[in-house]
């Protein structure tokens, strides 16, 4: 992913709030020149407070398993808030429109995974972590009856991180003035659809 300077992230806790919060993500790999893409939720193995791997897992049905190599690097790329950002909000007019957005890229070395006691805890881990974000009062015991045979239905993924490219674009290389206009535009503009890049660049300039 090209980064610029002014837009790279490296702050490590960033970096996992940011997976955390925007956990699915598109999964690619290659196979005899061709590339291959699956959107996939994923769990964050995090030891010692660094980001060490990503566990997932796909449909067994799905054939883009079969195409993973452990030799072969994969990445799994995670899209944040983004928005298209107009040059009237700028205090210079005088340049071309852009778009604020973050993401993040992550690559490693891939494991498929069989066993159905790593699958069990898999599926439960990110059963139990998705239901804990909404209002619901159902348990993963209800499920119990047919669990065995869905687990026979999916592989596991675990991805041991080598690189991670963090780029958070938003208006940074700009005057102060021209962050603001942005923020102010969008505010106005898009509302409450534009809060979490606005949130974002608030952040920014309180920092400077």
């Amino acid at each position: 992913m090209y980064t610029p300077s002014s837009f790279k992230e490296t702050d490590p806790q960033v970096i996992i709030d940011f997976v955390k919060a925007h956990s699915f993500g598109l999964f690619f790999s290659q196979h005899t020149e061709t590339p291959w893409a699956t959107h996939l939720p994923f769990m964050l193995d995090i030891q010692d407070g660094e980001l060490i791997g990503l566990v997932t897992h796909m449909a067994r049905a799905n054939k883009h398993w079969r195409a993973i190599h452990p030799s072969k690097q994969v990445l799994a790329a995670f899209q944040g808030p983004h928005t298209y950002v107009t040059p009237s909000w700028y205090a210079d007019r005088v340049t071309v429109p852009t778009w604020n957005y973050a993401s993040v890229h992550i690559q490693g070395t891939p494991t498929v995974i069989h066993d159905v006691t790593e699958l069990r805890e898999i599926v439960t881990d990110l059963t139990y972590h998705h239901e804990q974000q909404v209002s619901t009062d159902w348990d993963l015991k209800e499920g119990e009856e047919t669990i065995d045979t869905e687990l026979k239905a999916i592989v596991g993924i675990y991805i041991r991180i080598t690189d991670i490219s963090a780029k958070f674009k938003f208006n940074q290389n700009r005057s102060v003035e021209d962050q603001q206009g942005v923020i102010d535009g969008l505010e106005r503009e898009k509302g409450e659809a534009a809060k979490p890049v606005v949130d974002i660049m608030k952040k920014n300039l309180q920092k400077k």
